[in-house]
């Protein structure tokens, strides 16, 4: 068996990698690669793959970062040359990821502090009770200080190995004015694909509702049993559902919703999962022209989204920035995938990292619960850095 090295290795800062289930990507330097801090706006990026074109890039690939706030402006670059694969297998991962010694934390710093989270989590459910709004994903980050830098190979490999089923990414962040050298790079594995665009073909599979895995099997199933048949969750999964099935009514001819969520496992958690497929009514319609139609989901943001909106923005004390935004990959024709910037954290490039978390509250949801599935979910970044 190959190990699956070759795809990994020599990474920096400015390199790209996507990988999703079926495919990876990855590019090979900066040099000759449109870069730009703009919109996501349908000109925007087709000014973007025209400026590639002129370049002499026969074949663009973009890829980038959309914020939460997708008003605001994105990262994105088209590189020069691009490599791709099936992704490796899981053995070979594993044999890089046991290859390298890994930087140790020297400081940890929770924004908020948990107990600040659970407030959060309190004031939410006021808000429940007062009407208005029926669900606020609450997130928060921690800061995290290390005394080396990471090695991109051995963390994405660790990263791809537990989450094959998932979205694992290495995008750079650019800003205002920076052409030369990323700000910084959004590394991650999520869990959840907004859009993928096949022809005139899409596919869309929001999760919302989500438990922490056991190590016991027995436990385990028990758990993945309670949360198929969890009101609460399965109250939080249909805002989901029917928020995204009534915005891809107005863009899709033909749509196929099942019934009831499935549930889906990562290494971490459980979640409730429903796959949805449909057939756009305009074929100009792009992966990120959909994923912007549907973006922030309530997954992601809360329900009413407008409401839900607002009350992050006054509870949360920090900026989300590309956290719980999107990030993904397109062609010029219009074909990609967009997944949600989940289970991630935006690195320096040096030894600083910033992780986050977030979790969907409704009434009846537990403070301490919150924090549990907050810090689950880090667990699974920090797993892969240290």
């Amino acid at each position: 068996m190959t190990e699956p090295s070759w795809l990994l290795d020599g990474m920096h800062n400015g390199d790209v990698f996507f990988a999703s289930p079926a495919q990876q990507f990855r590019s090979t330097g900066l040099d000759g690669a449109v870069s730009a801090f703009t919109t996501a706006s349908a000109d925007a990026v087709q000014q973007l793959f025209a400026r590639a074109k002129a370049q002499g890039i026969a074949e663009p690939l973009l890829f980038g970062l959309v914020p939460f706030d997708s008003a605001r402006p994105g990262s994105f670059t088209i590189p020069r040359s691009v490599q791709q694969s099936a992704t490796p297998d899981r053995a070979g991962l594993a044999a890089i990821t046991g290859r390298r010694a890994r930087p140790a934390v020297t400081s940890r710093q929770p924004v908020p502090a948990p107990e600040a989270y659970g407030d959060m989590v309190r004031a939410a459910l006021q808000l429940y009770a007062e009407g208005g709004v029926s669900k606020i994903v609450l997130s928060r980050a921690m800061d995290v200080e290390l005394d080396a830098p990471i090695a991109y190979d051995t963390v994405l490999a660790d990263l791809l190995r537990r989450n094959a089923q998932g979205y694992t990414f290495a995008i750079p962040c650019w800003e205002e004015g920076s052409h030369t050298e990323p700000a910084a790079v959004m590394l991650g594995a999520s869990p959840e694909l907004l859009v993928r665009r096949e022809g005139a073909r899409v596919f869309i599979n929001p999760l919302a509702g989500s438990i922490p895995r056991h190590a016991d099997p027995e436990q385990d199933q028990a758990r993945k049993d309670g949360l198929a048949i969890s009101e609460k969750d399965l109250r939080e999964h249909s805002y989901v559902v029917n928020d995204i099935v009534r915005i891809l009514r107005e863009h899709c001819s033909t749509l196929e919703v099942p019934d009831g969520p499935s549930v889906i496992g990562t290494d971490a958690l459980w979640h409730l999962s429903t796959f949805i497929t449909g057939e756009l009514k305009d074929p100009a319609m792009t992966a990120l022209d959909l994923a912007c139609q549907l973006h922030p989901t309530p997954a992601i943001c809360g329900f009413p989204t407008a409401q839900a909106f607002g009350h992050i923005q006054a509870l949360e004390p920090f900026d989300r920035e590309y956290f719980a935004g999107l990030v993904g990959w397109q062609r010029e024709c219009g074909d990609g995938e967009w997944a949600l910037t989940l289970r991630c954290a935006r690195y320096d490039g040096h030894r600083t990292l910033r992780l986050y978390a977030g979790a969907g509250t409704v009434a009846g949801s537990d403070p301490d619960s919150e924090i549990r599935e907050t810090e689950t979910k880090m667990a699974t970044f920090m797993r892969a850095i240290a």
